[in-house]
């Protein structure tokens, strides 16, 4: 399933006029608007590798500081950049001069320049590409925050956390002699085996099927459950091998 993710960007016409008449100045209108979008195509990408490397959604600093800033280099449109927690919305991108013109609106409408962004309903969205990209967005949305390491005490309410390399999805953690171990969990996986396995799910088969966390395992990743049951992730859901 494709996550959506939208971000707010304000492009704003400071005391310009541009005659789009005139040959040089409507090519250089085009050329900004080529730039405006590969830059909202930059910020597609910066956010979804920051989400792989942090597990957390970055905020428009950070965000910046991966790509830079295009608001002082396009002459006759400035940016001002809000980014809206983790329902990212950017607004239409052309000032009203551009705007008005159907061609250079068509231009920035179309996917002539787009692969991980696209514009509809006058904002512009992007496609969060990779399988683990997405999992990791519906655990921080779920968490209402970054997925933080993993508590190294016992605790009974369940959360989703990181540990040595893994995640685990409603960890609960147990005194186990004088060592706190994991003791249960709905899913829990080394982040180098999300996309084919293996992945160790809970035997509790009900939740197989009511447990939103299961539909972005990806499709034909190997499963066991904590009996050591092999399951495999299908179109329709988690199936046993038999």
């Amino acid at each position: 399933m494709k996550k959506i993710v939208i971000i707010f960007f304000i492009f704003i016409n400071i005391s310009y006029s541009l005659d789009l008449d005139n040959f040089e100045e409507r090519q250089k209108a085009l050329q900004d608007v080529k730039t405006i979008i590969l830059y909202e195509e930059s910020i597609a990408k910066a956010y979804e590798e920051y989400i792989l490397t942090n597990y957390a959604i970055a905020d428009l600093t950070q965000i910046k500081s991966l790509i830079g800033d295009i608001t002082t280099t396009i002459s006759g449109i400035t940016t001002t950049l809000n980014l809206d927690g983790t329902l990212m919305k950017v607004s239409y991108g052309l000032n009203n001069d551009l705007k008005a013109d159907s061609s250079i609106k068509a231009l920035y409408e179309s996917n002539t320049y787009r692969k991980r962004t696209y514009v509809r309903n006058d904002e512009v969205n992007f496609i969060l590409e990779d399988e683990f990209a997405k999992h990791l967005y519906d655990l921080i949305k779920q968490n209402g925050g970054a997925i933080e390491d993993c508590p190294m005490t016992a605790f009974t309410t369940a959360v989703n956390c990181k540990e040595n390399n893994h995640i685990y999805i409603q960890l609960t953690k147990k005194l186990d002699g004088l060592e706190v171990v994991p003791d249960t969990y709905l899913i829990a996986y080394h982040v180098d085996n999300f996309k084919t396995g293996p992945i160790i799910i809970t035997n509790d088969t009900s939740k197989h099927i009511t447990e939103s966390a299961f539909d972005s395992i990806p499709k034909g990743a190997l499963l066991y459950d904590t009996d050591g049951v092999k399951y495999v992730k299908t179109l329709d859901g988690i199936e046993i091998l038999k």
